[in-house]
């Protein structure tokens, strides 16, 4: 970190970014840090994308990438920096991120437990397969087939952006009363 040509508030940030990444104590995704940045109003967007790379080229972060995205961890040297600077950090900022940290990081879990894919299994059908885990616990794996890719596709989309909604509404139809109304059952 080159403190002595960065202004108090660039180096700041970063240490902010620093803290953030211990803080949260897992991987985050570059879609979800943005979100995190952006939603809690912690930084704004081009100078977040900036901190990010300076620290990744800094070497104090480690980034690679995995199913098309791109993900960040603080590393050794990154919190060796973060214990040497982490006073700059004003108190009611650390605060801010100590009280919404659990939060957070509970979002992110969901976001990273949820995948849905498709394939080209059977001639003429798609094989879609649909999961969300929490901790490592399969709270749904669904396997279904269908006609279209266009099918195929729309089911992946609605399971990523509609997680919960779709659990909840699986669970509801598959634990609903379904015995016969008796009435129905006689002729007049």
């Amino acid at each position: 970190m080159q403190t002595g040509f960065e202004t108090m508030e660039t180096a700041e940030n970063k240490v902010f970014i620093l803290y953030f990444m211990k803080k949260i104590r897992m991987a985050v995704g570059d879609i979800q840090f943005i979100k995190i940045m952006l939603e809690n109003r912690f930084m704004n967007y081009f100078y977040f994308k900036q901190y990010l790379s300076e620290l990744i080229k800094d070497g104090l972060l480690t980034t690679w990438r995995q199913d098309g995205q791109q993900f960040y961890e603080i590393n050794e040297k990154g919190l060796e920096v973060l214990s040497m600077f982490e006073s700059i950090l004003p108190a009611g900022l650390k605060k801010r991120i100590d009280d919404s940290i659990t939060p957070i990081r509970k979002n992110i879990r969901m976001e990273t437990f949820i995948s849905a894919d498709y394939s080209i299994e059977i001639e003429d059908g798609y094989f879609v397969s649909c999961k969300i885990k929490e901790d490592d616990f399969p709270l749904i794996d669904l396997k279904i087939t269908v006609g279209s890719k266009e099918d195929a596709r729309n089911i992946c989309g609605n399971w990523k952006g509609y997680p919960q909604e779709i659990y909840l509404e699986v669970l509801e139809t598959l634990l609903k009363n379904r015995k016969k109304d008796e009435s129905h059952n006689h002729t007049h």
